[in-house]
């Protein structure tokens, strides 16, 4: 390469570098104004008003934007993490790519918005209106919280289900609230592993008969269900194949023809519940609370019921084949596939306990 050429490629490369620059360059007269006072951002706003604002890969971190002007203003790729934005004006804003974990959108108006592949994970969307937003389907939820005010971009509010199905949290607020009342609890938290429900939160799901009798027939196939409270749902014929269930709340859930094939439901509560003719191949049941449970007919080959309490539980016609019993628990109320009642003896072949004083069913 001569003189010339090399003089012509470092003048190409110059121009390339100086367009991405100028292209992944935010206003940072405009940061400064929006970090200093939201007061003072608004009124500059209302001062320029149609004038594009590009703040794309902005640092936005734990800033506290409540109440902001955000509509219109280009937010692509920018650093949003545990911003606070309640009540915030985002009609339109590109978010395209903008990482918002733990950003708290409650009562915030972001309608016909644009997302792909923005990070909304662990992100309280109480009372949050997204009606007309785009590619809201690419965002990542895992772990949002949603409610029943939360407006969804179809116009409708959100749901129980849809939240089950995006790996979310749903709560049941007040109708027409928006506010996030610290002391409730989600209805059905996903991926919370250590969430304590309330007496209050528990009142709360028994009155959501009908949000959970929608989830009968749905597929939550590999969903994060840990600690989810689902005690007297109608989950019949739902596929939660490979699902995480860890500490799940199904007492008295009717999960008849259910597809809990190796489904993690180590820990759950599944105490009075229908599992008839449910598919439980290869599932993980240790300790888990089956007392009283209807098992007629199920499908256990191969699953693990190590330290599992089955006190009362009905096991006829069941196939337990190559399933672990070690240290579970049986007592004289126990059906056997036989359909004779659970002895010492058989509980002894088994390597399990046999419990002769009963205990109360809960």
């Amino acid at each position: 390469m001569n003189d010339k050429q090399q003089r012509a490629a470092f003048i190409i490369i110059g121009l390339i570098l100086s367009m991405y620059q100028t292209a992944s360059a935010y206003d940072k007269e405009a940061l400064g104004t929006l970090k200093k006072s939201v007061a003072e951002w608004n009124a500059m706003r209302l001062a320029k008003s149609g004038e594009t604002i590009d703040l794309s890969r902005a640092p936005l971190e734990k800033s506290d934007l409540s109440g902001a002007r955000l509509d219109e203003v280009n937010l692509k790729g920018a650093f949003m993490k545990d911003v606070k934005l309640k009540e915030a004006d985002l009609q339109g804003a590109n978010l395209r790519w903008a990482m918002l974990e733990n950003a708290d959108f409650s009562r915030a108006n972001v309608t016909n918005a644009f997302f792909f592949d923005t990070n909304l994970a662990n992100a309280k969307l109480n009372g949050a209106n997204f009606k007309g937003a785009q590619f809201f389907e690419q965002v990542n939820l895992d772990g949002a919280t949603l409610s029943n005010n939360t407006i969804l971009p179809s116009g409708k509010k959100a749901t129980a289900q849809w939240s089950f199905l995006h790996n979310a949290k749903f709560v049941q607020e007040p109708e027409g609230s928006s506010i996030l009342h610290e002391s409730l609890q989600p209805v059905i938290p996903l991926k919370q592993e250590n969430s304590r429900v309330s007496s209050a939160s528990q009142r709360e799901v028994s009155d959501s008969k009908k949000q959970k009798r929608i989830l009968a027939g749905s597929s939550l196939e590999n969903a994060s269900l840990n600690n989810a409270d689902m005690a007297g749902a109608d989950l019949r014929k739902t596929n939660f194949y490979k699902a995480d269930m860890k500490s799940a709340r199904l007492h008295g859930a009717n999960l008849q023809g259910a597809n809990l094939e190796r489904a993690f439901l180590k820990g759950a509560d599944l105490s009075n519940s229908n599992l008839s003719k449910a598919l439980l191949y290869g599932a993980k049941l240790t300790e888990a609370n089956l007392s009283g449970a209807n098992l007629e007919g199920a499908n256990l080959f191969d699953a693990d019921l190590e330290g599992a309490n089955l006190d009362g539980a009905n096991l006829k016609d069941a196939n337990i084949i190559d399933a672990n019993f070690n240290n579970a628990t049986f007592s004289p109320l126990t059906t056997l596939p036989s359909g004779k009642q659970a002895t010492s003896g058989w509980a002894n072949l088994i390597r399990a306990k046999f419990m002769k004083t009963m205990q109360k069913q809960p």
